[in-house]
């Protein structure tokens, strides 16, 4: 989308009507973008809403945000007349921007996720190593009632320090 809002900005600077801009730009852009640049120019072609023809293209929920950016562009340049040009280069730098802190706080949360699996690991690799030394842990925890309750513990605690975990960097991540 980033790319072809440049592409359609360039084209509008350029002088090119909306519609023609905005058909250019579909040319080059993956389906769902396409769909949602062809009815923009379908709809100023023919006079119509453009806004409202991009409420009627059914999409993804970031696409679903976009879409409202488009169409909020759309509307205020038709009624107040700003230039189309910056309301949608300002749409696009922010869809950027957005792009560029989300990456970096997915990166930001490799580490801390890693650690999450590396802990949730190490009662398997205790296992082993009891196994390795010949404490036979494996046989405590399935042929004994209290090695069975203290697996059914184990178990529910690394489920949930798991779960845990991921919904902590999951947050972080969208912060």
């Amino acid at each position: 989308m980033v790319e072809a809002l440049h592409a359609m900005v360039v084209d509008l600077r350029a002088g090119a009507p909306p519609a023609l801009a905005a058909e250019s730009a579909a040319v080059d852009a993956p389906r769902p973008v396409a769909e949602l640049l062809q009815a923009m120019a379908g709809a100023a072609r023919l006079g119509g809403d453009p806004a409202g023809a991009l409420a009627t293209i059914p999409t993804s929920r970031p696409l679903a945000e976009i879409r409202g950016r488009l169409a909020r562009a759309w509307s205020l340049s038709q009624r107040h007349g700003l230039p189309l040009a910056e309301l949608l280069d300002a749409v696009r730098r922010d869809i950027a921007e957005h792009l560029r802190f989300t990456t970096q706080a997915e990166a930001a949360m490799s580490g801390p996720r890693a650690s999450a699996m590396v802990l949730a690991a190490l009662p398997g690799f205790g296992l082993l190593l009891g196994e390795g030394m010949g404490a036979h842990p494996v046989h405590v925890l399935f042929a004994t009632a209290g090695g069975n309750t203290l697996l059914l513990a184990g178990t529910v605690l690394i489920v949930a320090g798991a779960a845990w975990s991921a919904r902590i960097t999951r947050r972080g991540a969208l912060w």
